[in-house]
């Protein structure tokens, strides 16, 4: 059973800076046209100021721009060898662009453990606050990740 102790443990702030090419090079590894996530002028065309994000692409920052991800959840005591992907959803407070640089703060909020089967399953939930170049909170993240003993 994973040691709810930890449970409210925050990991030192990471930054990432969103970066045009990277949403262009997400749009044409998932096949996607739309030519707003090809260029600036095109998403201006379409009303926004500059290259918008995908709705999922906070899964992205958590890679990209914390390089400690993995030590930091195997210091939670967290078999990575035993994760199971839960759910993610993300609560976005403020549109980010291009040039915006976020800061990401990661934290345990939750940890429940539940027995089926005679198996032990650890549910963990990490919240990731992250905030611009202007200290504005513009994004919620939310991982569930299921821990199987």
């Amino acid at each position: 059973m994973f040691d709810k102790s930890k449970v409210g443990h925050s990991f030192p702030p990471f930054t990432v800076e969103v970066e045009r090419g990277k949403i262009r090079e997400l749009a044409l590894a998932i096949g996607d046209d739309n030519p707003i996530y090809q260029s600036k002028e095109a998403a201006q065309a379409a009303g926004y100021p500059d290259v918008p994000i995908y709705p999922t692409s906070p899964t992205a920052f958590s890679f990209w721009g914390n390089a400690q991800l993995i030590d930091q959840l195997s210091s939670l005591g967290i078999d990575l060898m035993r994760v199971l992907h839960g759910e993610e959803e993300y609560e976005y407070l403020t549109p980010i662009y291009p040039g915006d640089t976020l800061t990401g703060v990661m934290r345990l909020v939750d940890a429940r453990s539940r027995q089926t089967q005679g198996t032990t399953l650890d549910v963990l939930t990490i919240e990731t606050d992250y905030t611009n170049q202007h200290d504005q909170l513009v994004l919620k993240a939310r991982q569930m990740m299921i821990v199987r003993e």
